[in-house]
């Protein structure tokens, strides 16, 4: 609503687009629960170059996880994991319910536009986050995360004074 007012009916092509994002996301969600089986393995390119985590290394376990029950080994792999996997499903819900209902709940266009100043914080945010995350992994042995048999995480395992 704009200041009490209704919105006006979604348009057929808004309408669709919602029908889009929404079947999108439940592909996607689909896509995490069945990921521990060989159809679905996504390569990172930095953790196969490096043998160490980049900061969303491990989301896709998480959030399989996390759809599993098992939100001890989700916040173990990435904490990050289960903020994105409630707005995803958020955002899912939401599109669903305004396709329903026909009409939108807000003026969307104006809510982007009125933050879109903070989407720039979210890549120093993840840079932040990266640095324990990349420790942890390093530090706690996380055969999931890290590839020690790489040269430069072995490095760098053996600089943090974690070496066995």
């Amino acid at each position: 609503m704009i200041a009490g007012r209704r919105l006006p009916p979604l348009l057929p092509h808004q309408r669709g687009m919602r029908v889009f994002i929404f079947l999108a996301v439940l592909l996607v969600l689909g896509m995490c629960y069945f990921s521990g089986s060989a159809l679905f393995k996504w390569p990172c390119v930095f953790h196969a170059m490096s043998g160490l985590p980049c900061p969303l290394c491990g989301g896709t376990r998480a959030a399989c996880a996390i759809l599993h029950g098992d939100l001890p080994s989700a916040l173990r792999l990435n904490v990050t994991a289960l903020p994105a996997l409630v707005a995803l499903i958020g955002v899912g819900f939401l599109c669903a319910w305004e396709t329903l209902r026909g009409r939108a709940l807000a003026d969307w266009t104006g809510v982007i536009q009125r933050n879109a100043r903070w989407f720039p914080l979210v890549i120093p945010l993840l840079l932040v986050w990266w640095i324990p995350h990349l420790i942890g992994a390093i530090k706690d042995s996380k055969s999931e995360l890290v590839n020690l048999k790489n040269p430069i995480a072995a490095t760098l395992r053996n600089w943090l004074g974690t070496a066995r």
